[in-house]
């Protein structure tokens, strides 16, 4: 969408110098750029403004039965404007191992509240609702956006209501409405460990639903609140492996938890030393 943008930017600022007569005197071409800049910027916001007017129509209250094709898109642009405007450079690996046909559980490490937005732009195909927690359905527009694209609050105090979260999840899946996304570590890792302990409750959703786990890392995530709007961010965005159902269908949900935290610490380990 930001080449779209660019691309109106350029049309639009010779537009008005044409139209104004000052495409004919060329020394005043220098005004070219920062018109084109000036329209980027507006249509940057009148985006913005688009996706705030339309979460105000959302009833937070009402069922949402099947995702909005209309907010997902939203999501998705979303994405690439705020990670474009905070200098992440997302780097990707493994993206071919996720299958297309197909519903799936994805998990990851999480070190950052942008991490989602992440997955929403390198995956914009996926469908994905991630589980949250309840907190963040408190947040004016963000709220609104998840509610609309199936995503799923947990509140991770009260067991009974986390089953629900989970039941629903499954039900998701197995309906084929989205694939589910979570974050095992139960929350931001800002300890500065590898990794969390796991909350391992949620692979039940996986071997409930028989669908594949998709095991990823990511890298450097962290590094964007400081570096955001100051200098570009490199992050890297490893797809390690895909568990099918048959290889844990027989197991624990604390042996899988084990077993996928394995994989996803060899591969931010892997990352990290070809980084290093």
């Amino acid at each position: 969408m930001l080449y779209v943008y660019s691309v109106l930017s350029i049309i639009s600022s010779f537009s008005i110098l044409y139209f104004t007569g000052y495409l004919k005197t060329w020394h005043l071409l220098w005004r070219v750029p920062l018109i084109a800049v000036g329209c980027f910027l507006a249509l940057v916001l009148l985006f913005l403004l688009v996706v705030y007017i339309s979460t105000l129509f959302v009833d937070m209250r009402k069922k949402q039965d099947k995702p909005s094709s209309y907010f997902r898109f939203l999501l998705n642009q979303f994405s690439v404007v705020t990670l474009t405007f905070a200098g992440v450079h997302v780097h990707t690996s493994g993206l071919d191992k996720v299958p297309r046909g197909s519903r799936f559980m994805l998990v990851c490490n999480h070190r950052l509240f942008i991490d989602p937005l992440i997955f929403y732009y390198a995956m914009p195909w996926a469908d994905l609702a991630f589980i949250a927690k309840k907190e963040a359905f408190k947040i004016p527009v963000v709220s609104q956006v998840m509610h609309q694209v199936l995503c799923l609050p947990i509140d991770r105090d009260n067991d009974r209501e986390a089953l629900k979260t989970i039941l629903k999840a499954i039900e998701l899946l197995k309906q084929n409405k989205a694939s589910i996304a979570v974050f095992p570590e139960g929350g931001t890792n800002r300890t500065g460990e590898m990794l969390l302990p796991f909350r391992n409750g949620a692979f039940k959703i996986a071997q409930k639903a028989q669908v594949p786990i998709v095991v990823c890392a990511l890298t450097n995530s962290g590094a964007i609140k400081k570096n955001m709007f100051r200098r570009r961010t490199d992050v890297y965005l490893d797809v390690i492996d895909v568990l099918q159902p048959d290889d844990f269908c027989a197991e624990k949900t604390p042996e899988i938890g084990e077993q996928t935290r394995k994989i996803m610490a060899s591969g931010i380990s892997a990352r990290q030393t070809a980084l290093a």
